[in-house]
């Protein structure tokens, strides 16, 4: 997705998309050489997308109505198909027999 399409779906000014990105790049949850692509347009225009991971990784950053709504979304398509699961944490230590 580009820029304007991410401002679109979640509701908030390019500053603060702009400084969201820049932070899951600086906490290295996603690097930009795997997260975005520069596209060239007609007339020279070049534009940069964002992966899917990143458009995830903003949903769940940004606090906007419509961040929450995207979250929501996100949540219900999840759980829909799934059956609930369990995580099982063991103390164990791996070496010891």
């Amino acid at each position: 997705m580009s820029e304007s399409e991410l401002v679109d779906m979640f509701g908030v000014f390019i500053p603060k998309l702009r400084n969201a990105i820049k932070a899951l790049y600086k906490e290295e949850q996603v690097k930009p050489y795997e997260a975005e692509r520069t596209i060239k347009k007609k007339d020279n225009l070049y534009i940069t997308v964002y992966n899917m991971e990143v458009v995830l990784l903003l949903a769940f950053r940004l606090n906007s109505f419509q961040a929450r709504a995207v979250r929501r979304e996100l949540m219900e398509r999840i759980s829909l198909d799934h059956k609930p699961f369990e995580v099982i944490l063991t103390t164990q230590h791996p070496f010891s027999s």
